[in-house]
């Protein structure tokens, strides 16, 4: 696959915020709305903002139809430089097989979102060979430790190494040594991808994975789903982000950790596996190139980029 790198962003360029996930649920949403564009102003950017930020359609920010449209209208946009999402939720699944992909892969740009917008990562790299990025949302602000990393990775210099915000090493759970393309995101919307046109292919990639708000048995299920369909067999190595709030369901002695859980994956497979990287459902978290080719060296818990 050749794939595509997005022009860089930089200070001055305009970027398209839009929605096409969950909808704002707060009270005062054009409030929501303004806080988010002035987070992507004093990064440095001009701001179009899409009006699927302020939709709201029960818990989605438009219809599937609206929010599809939305996606192709910022891509399409000759004044747009990047795509940038407001927020994640739920809902990227229900319009995927709605979008005009060959319009979008005729107009690549930086694209950045996480959580649920997993799904649109996916698709943007398996249909349009674009490579994005897993980065913070403005809906949720950006904290001065994420500048840095996210101002590195759009602007077409990703960080050299990842190095968590607050220095903390990453964990070995499996050793060795992998290289290949990172690719990946929210465990379960990895797993839902599963059979359906929108599944991830993970042959010779590093996979990268992280989730929030679930009982350690749904962390369980969500990955023999993926060791089931051959994401990890086929895969060069896992790189475990966070696992923010995945907590027991019941006492300690009728269950098991998420951090056992995760190990007893890395036992199973036959690839290295690191943890205990600062991505995703956390306010200090590093952007990821997705699409750019790293080595991760689970011996010395270090992971560079390799191009």
């Amino acid at each position: 696959m050749n794939i595509i790198y997005p022009k860089p962003l930089k200070a001055g360029d305009t970027v398209a915020l839009i929605g096409v996930s969950g909808c704002v649920h707060r009270e005062d949403v054009d409030g929501y709305v303004a806080d988010a564009k002035a987070c992507l102003e004093s990064l440095g950017f001009r701001v179009k903002v899409d009006e699927s930020c302020s939709k709201r359609y029960g818990f989605l920010s438009g219809t599937d139809e609206e929010r599809a449209a939305a996606l192709e209208r910022a891509f399409c946009d000759a004044e747009v430089d990047g795509v940038w999402c407001i927020k994640g939720g739920y809902g990227c699944a229900r319009m995927v097989e709605l979008v005009d992909w060959a319009k979008i892969a005729a107009h690549p740009k930086a694209f950045i979102g996480y959580s649920d917008i997993t799904v649109l990562h996916i698709a943007l790299y398996e249909r349009c060979h674009l490579a994005t990025f897993h980065g913070p949302m403005p809906g949720s602000g950006i904290t001065e430790p994420c500048r840095e990393s996210l101002l590195h990775a759009i602007s077409g210099n990703p960080d050299r190494e990842l190095i968590n915000p607050d220095g903390s090493p990453l964990r070995p759970l499996r050793s060795g040594i992998a290289e290949g393309v990172l690719v990946g995101g929210n465990l379960s919307l990895l797993a839902a991808s599963c059979g359906t046109p929108n599944q991830l292919d993970t042959k010779g990639k590093l996979l990268f994975i992280e989730e929030v708000g679930e009982f350690s048995y749904r962390v369980d299920e969500f990955l023999w789903q993926l060791e089931h369909t051959g994401m990890f067999q086929n895969c060069a190595g896992i790189l475990l982000g966070g696992f923010t709030d995945c907590n027991e369901e019941y006492d300690h002695s009728q269950c098991f950790t998420t951090d056992e859980i995760l190990q007893q994956m890395a036992d199973r497979v036959n690839v290295p596996v690191l943890a205990g990287l600062q991505v995703g459902h956390m306010d200090d978290k590093l952007t990821l190139a997705f699409g750019r080719r790293y080595r991760l060296d689970a011996d010395t818990g270090r992971v560079t980029l390799a191009e």
